[in-house]
């Protein structure tokens, strides 16, 4: 009888203790996943700092020769033209590029439309050709 209640005690401790222990392994790993996760993330976000940080690095060297190069004269006058349309006597500015990309972009926008109208009048051609094919079949039925 002794050995039968140390069996019952024992298989009660082991439906209590298993799972408690099974909760506790459980959070463990949930936890080491997590930190897991949040760690990636955080690598990943250095990296993207990191490579920002280079590129600003390169911009503040690019700012800090066109400062310099601002300095001259003749390259102020230059860049007043290029930029701000100035101008010298009798010369004539006509800016080509900027307009250029804008047509370019609004033929591409206009190509897609026109894609986009052909594509939805044939879908609208395939759905009144079924209308009109399951119209005749319940005519002749009838």
């Amino acid at each position: 009888m002794a050995k039968k209640k140390r069996q019952m005690t024992t298989r009660g401790r082991l439906i209590i203790l298993g799972p408690v222990c099974f909760f506790f392994v459980a959070c463990f790993i949930v936890t080491l996943f997590s930190y897991a996760t949040n760690l990636y993330q955080l690598q990943h976000q250095k990296k993207k700092l990191e490579e920002e940080y280079l590129a600003l690095q390169e911009m503040a060297d690019d700012l800090k020769t066109e400062i310099t190069k601002l300095h001259d004269p003749e390259y102020l006058a230059k860049f007043a033209r290029e930029n701000y349309l100035y101008s010298k006597e009798g010369e004539l500015i006509i800016k080509i590029n900027e307009r250029q990309e804008n047509i370019s972009t609004q033929e591409e926008k206009l190509e897609w439309n026109g894609k986009m109208v052909t594509y939805s009048l044939i879908a609208l051609g395939i759905v009144f050709l079924y209308i009109i094919i399951k119209g005749t079949k319940k005519k002749k039925s009838a």
